[in-house]
């Protein structure tokens, strides 16, 4: 339950930040926003229809879902997560507010703790998941050689 209190507090502070604090002066450096936002939806949206209406917001896995390895899963382990911090820093940028990118750092560093957290349950319940983590990477694509 502290998992979902957290996240909500910082997400709640970061849609406060968004509307009531100054905006920066940022120049084209702004528009990095747009595609990271884009990049955001690309990831979190296909993840979001997989989970359907058996997405909850504790790091506890269900079993009625099994293990996701296809589709966004096969490239990222936590592709909503992922889509979520580009999305928040994305829209911190188009909006230039200072105080948003800090945010998105806190949810960066909270996503990473939940994530591992989330991924100690996994492997429990999944003996196959240390495999998938070793070919997978957490929040970006691993590229490797083939051999």
């Amino acid at each position: 339950m502290l998992w979902v209190l957290v996240q909500a507090v910082l997400f709640l502070g970061y849609g406060y930040v968004l509307v009531a604090t100054p905006s920066g002066a940022w120049g084209l450096v702004r528009w990095l926003g747009a595609p990271m936002v884009a990049v955001g939806v690309f990831l979190a949206t296909p993840a979001l229809i997989a989970h359907g209406r058996k997405l909850t917001p504790l790091p506890e896995p269900n079993p009625e879902l099994g293990l996701k390895r296809t589709g966004v899963y096969a490239l990222i382990r936590h592709p909503m997560y992922t889509g979520l911090l580009a999305m928040a820093f994305g829209l911190a940028l188009l909006l230039q507010k200072p105080w948003g990118v800090a945010l998105a750092v806190a949810l960066t560093i909270f996503f990473n703790l939940k994530a591992r957290e989330e991924e100690r349950r996994l492997s429990r319940c999944y003996p196959e998941y240390s495999d998938y983590q070793r070919t997978t990477g957490r929040f970006l694509p691993r590229w490797r050689k083939r051999a």
